[in-house]
């Protein structure tokens, strides 16, 4: 048989009958959209598209862009503000709707903009500053606005050529990467007719809590302890201290202050003299545990989401204090009353996890999601005080996201394990959808693959859910070749498009996706015992040509490591960013990685002087003698989540072994591998694409 860089040309052949292959290049070019902001009266939509062609936006945690305007329902109409190499973030329209704020981003800085959307032209407001914006700028009325002016970042003295160091100092060098001086940012307002700016703080942290009052005239910062009201009229700009105990504080859609506390809502007058002294408790019957407060406009009510302690997740461990767990607590939607503190829980039925309620213009009508803890389905419900009435608007194997009301209707995000997010409108009384955006068509010609769900038992006799992909299309006579990716509890993402698992499942593979669950204590073992009957029940399932992968990365890479040590049913793997020995990790000068190992992701329980066993036993690193597994280590030089002298030091043991290993070193590569860069993207794709080729032939 013919081969290509390791690869049967069998598996070609299928493939390409099957359609075109989605690969690397098609993952980068898949278009979303960002800070999706409708104008107020649901007209129009402004949205930011990231550029597409940047280096620096390849997996970008905050992409830069152009903000894109058009009307709701006609995508064929949409316009730039900006285009070329002057980009454009945060927008944020004005009361009246005829005006867009939003920041300017070119080669010499950033500045604050308003665009008129009459005219299409765009007024510069203020100074240029450089770095980019730290937050969206709120309107105070149609003439003002309130925004943070980042400052920039201090230059970092070099260490000196001798250092010493303390066992008392609270930092200490390794963490220096996750402790570097932040500039702060000056917080003010500007006068859109005059220009003119007052500063209300100097020098604060930039990540504050800004919120102005519906009516404009009030403005609420909160940071740490202290809490600030403005008020906004006139032009000199009163500022006061509120004295809150930890309060979170909010507005109502009447511009009267919410004081949320441990179990109680409190409301206040922001033109009081004694704002939150004088506030009167409305809500304390809860427990403490109270989350996204949600208030009905021109109504008095409250929907808020309310822990259900009856409702666990089996496949998670439960917590333990001072433990790091993936659990979070499933919650009851509350609607509350305002005037007699009257509650009722809108799900006391439900099992499911309910999330996002959210409110209708007028006051009328309550959203919000639930997902099935079973199949994962989720549900987007529509709630009527006035008759008490629950309605369901969508619900299936699709994935429902940034839930806002707008006049008639409900503008969801909407995505499937084959289909990449859109946004769509869901009619109000009939849940009928009218489609909003179409970002990639180039995706049509595509067939994709949506995961099957199913159960197995692990070692220790619990539970857990995995999904399966496979590809479209005939499988060949001798079955497919299985790739496991592994981290810890994955089943919820299954009505979600993951853009890597297609890209194996085009070139001809199925995918495996095993929960785990992690017992404290024992974090590799517990990998082996849910990874291994995983395989054992697809290979039961007579679709495979009998070869199967295994690969992770980070957390999922601890994870490989340590099972290629404990079993040998796998043809190959993968490790990218793997933090193979415990000891070193709890080691590496860095607090933060001792807290990491202890009582962090890794829940090994305890320090190495007081559990020492764990370390050895629970570290892939004392136990690579055993590996029979030819193993691809890829790691970048600039990892400073997990040092990048771990995957060397992989590498090297096992190298002086004997054991077939290759080790691809990323020299800007961060922890994420390739993050900036579209052609160690590519490369990295297509080494994963050639190792599988290599080690998962069906004619062995």
């Amino acid at each position: 048989m013919l081969h290509r860089l390791g690869t049967p040309i069998l598996l070609a052949t299928i493939v390409s009958a099957q359609g075109p292959r989605f690969g690397a290049e098609d993952m980068l070019d898949i278009k979303s959209i960002r800070a999706v902001t409708p104008s107020p009266d649901g007209s129009h939509l402004a949205f930011v598209v990231p550029a597409r062609g940047l280096d620096r936006n390849v997996m970008a945690r905050d992409p830069i862009g152009h903000i894109h305007v058009q009307p709701l329902l006609d995508p064929t109409a949409s316009r730039a503000i900006t285009d070329g190499a002057e980009y454009s973030s945060q927008p944020a329209w004005s009361p009246d709707g005829e005006s867009v704020a939003f920041f300017l981003e070119n080669g010499a800085g950033s500045q604050l903009a308003v665009w008129n959307r009459a005219s299409g032209t765009v007024q510069p407001l203020g100074r240029v500053f450089p770095g980019r914006p730290a937050a969206q700028a709120r309107w105070a009325g149609n003439g003002r606005l309130v925004f943070l002016r980042p400052r920039p970042i201090p230059d970092v003295a070099p260490p000196p050529r001798v250092q010493v160091v303390q066992s008392t100092d609270r930092r200490i060098p390794g963490d220096a990467f996750f402790s570097r001086p932040r500039a702060g940012a000056d917080l003010l307002t500007i006068d859109l007719d005059s220009g003119a700016e007052q500063t209300l703080i100097a020098r604060t942290a930039s990540r504050r809590s800004l919120d102005v009052s519906p009516n404009g005239h009030y403005l609420i910062a909160q940071t740490g302890a202290d809490t600030f009201l403005w008020d906004l009229r006139g032009q000199s700009v009163r500022r006061r201290q509120l004295v809150t105990r930890g309060a979170r504080l909010s507005w109502m859609p009447d511009s009267r202050i919410l004081v949320q506390g441990p179990g109680t809502y409190r409301l206040a007058r922001p033109d009081a003299e004694q704002p939150v002294a004088v506030s009167t408790p409305i809500f304390t019957d809860l427990s403490n545990r109270l989350s996204n407060p949600s208030f009905a406009p021109k109504a008095d009510f409250i929907a808020t989401l309310v822990e259900d302690e009856f409702v666990v997740d089996p496949e998670i461990e439960e917590p333990i204090a001072g433990m790091y767990t993936i659990a979070r607590p499933f919650r009851d939607l509350h609607l509350v009353s305002a005037s007699d503190s009257s509650t009722l829980n809108l799900t006391a039925d439900f099992d499911d996890q309910v999330s996002d309620p959210v409110w209708s213009e007028d006051g009328e009508t309550l959203y919000f999601k639930t997902t099935d803890n079973i199949n994962y389905e989720e549900t987007v419900y529509k709630y009527t005080p006035a008759d008490a009435r629950l309605e369901t608007l969508a619900t299936g194997r699709e994935s429902y996201s940034n839930l806002r009301p707008i006049q008639n209707g409900l503008l969801v995000s909407i995505q499937s394990a084959t289909r990449t997010a859109d946004l769509w409108l869901l009619d109000d009384s009939t849940g009928e959808r009218s489609r909003v955006t179409h970002l990639n068509p180039q995706l049509d010609r595509f067939e994709f693959s949506a995961p099957d769900l199913f159960h197995f038992h692990d070692a220790d006799g619990t539970r857990l859910g995995a999904l399966i992909y496979k590809p479209t299309g005939t499988a060949p006579d001798d079955g497919f070749p299985v790739v496991t990716y592994v981290y810890e509890k994955l089943t919820p993402g299954m009505h979600r498009f993951s853009a890597q698992h297609q890209i194996l499942l085009s070139h001809g593979y199925a995918v495996l996706m095993p929960n785990v669950k992690i017992r404290v204590g024992e974090p590799g073992d517990s990998f082996v015992k849910a990874i291994v009957p995983a395989v054992n029940a697809v290979r039961a399932m007579g679709f495979t040509n009998g070869h199967f992968a295994l690969w992770g990365g980070s957390w999922g890479a601890y994870a490989t490591a340590f099972a290629i040590t404990q079993t040998h049913i796998f043809d190959c793997a993968v490790v990218r960013a793997t933090p193979p020995e415990l000891f070193r990790n709890w080691a590496s000068g860095r607090d933060r990685d001792s807290d990491n190992i202890e009582t962090g992701q890794a829940r090994i329980g305890g320090s190495p002087f007081e559990v020492m066993e764990r370390y050895f036993s629970q570290s892939p690193f004392f136990h690579l003698d055993k590996v029979e597994t030819p193993v691809l280590i890829m790691h970048g030089v600039k990892d400073y989540t997990i040092l990048f002298g771990e995957g060397e030091m992989m590498f090297y043991a096992l190298r002086r072994l004997g054991k077939e290993a290759t080790f691809v070193i990323y020299q800007e590569g961060d922890h994420s591998l390739s993050r900036g860069s579209r052609a160690d993207t590519l490369d990295v794709n297509q080494r994963m694409l050639d190792w599988f080729g290599k080690h998962l032939r069906s004619d062995r």
